[in-house]
């Protein structure tokens, strides 16, 4: 009887301990949750398919050219073929003589001492 009556208490006592753990795991979450919601995605995994040089992203101009107010908005210095390329320049403009549509940019990144991406660089192929 005695074995019995320990090893009930035993279980009782894990049951207890599962529970309140599984609560309190749940509480933590929910309280993760605003923060996670609020955040960008700022760590990407890349199969890259040019293992020679996986630093190279490529661009067509129209991701460019659609890309442009969401880089300005984040405050983003760009250039494409070594001409600054200003908030205030006009998209039709920049379509008509820097940018092209139908060519293909590689594209080097700059970043702050806090990892924050503070300038594109865009090279036709």
């Amino acid at each position: 009887m005695i074995w019995l009556l320990g090893a009930l208490t035993l279980c009782m006592s894990a049951l207890i301990f599962t529970l309140d753990y599984n609560t309190r795991q749940m509480l933590v979450l929910e309280g993760m949750v605003p923060f996670i919601q609020n955040q960008k995605a700022s760590v990407h995994t890349r199969v890259w398919a040019n293992q020679v040089n996986p630093t190279l992203d490529i661009y067509s101009g129209v991701q460019i050219l659609y890309s442009l107010q969401a880089w300005f908005d984040q405050g983003v210095a760009l250039q494409v073929d070594q001409v600054q390329i200003t908030d205030t320049d006009d998209s039709q403009t920049l379509l008509h003589t820097l940018i092209h549509l139908d060519r293909s940019y590689s594209c080097d990144r700059g970043y702050d001492d806090r990892g924050q991406l503070r300038s594109l660089s865009f090279y036709s192929l």
